[in-house]
């Protein structure tokens, strides 16, 4: 190698490793609102809010990740996560089979036995 060329392999080297990557990492909670619902007794009210508390959704949250990478460059990560009321809207839904929005004590106990 030429003596330039063994100059320039030192500096190649110093631009190599001080090159950075854009780097960003966000997460996002889509709210929702939570659904109006009533209870036909304290009783109703009561074993769902048991049963829903016990239940999988009620711990388990719907996640969607999405990455977008170009090595060394850019590396972009973006999260979304549903909100607690989301997992509550969809026990409240299937509780209440009849759609009146008023949870009766049998329907809640209905719920509470599906979650067993």
């Amino acid at each position: 190698m030429k003596p330039c060329l063994l100059r320039l392999v030192p500096l190649l080297a110093a631009a190599a490793s001080l090159t950075a990557c854009i780097s960003s990492r966000e997460t996002v909670y889509r709210e929702t609102e939570r659904v109006k619902v009533e209870f036909e007794s304290d009783t109703a009210a009561r074993v769902f809010y048991e049963a829903f508390t016990k239940s999988p959704e009620a711990r388990q949250r719907n996640e969607k990740t999405t990455t977008f990478n170009i090595p060394v460059i850019i590396h972009t990560q973006r999260t979304e996560k549903d909100s607690e009321n989301t997992a509550f809207n969809s026990a409240v839904r299937r509780c209440d089979t009849n759609a009146d929005g008023k949870i009766t004590e049998q329907e809640a106990r209905i719920y509470a036995a599906q979650q067993k």
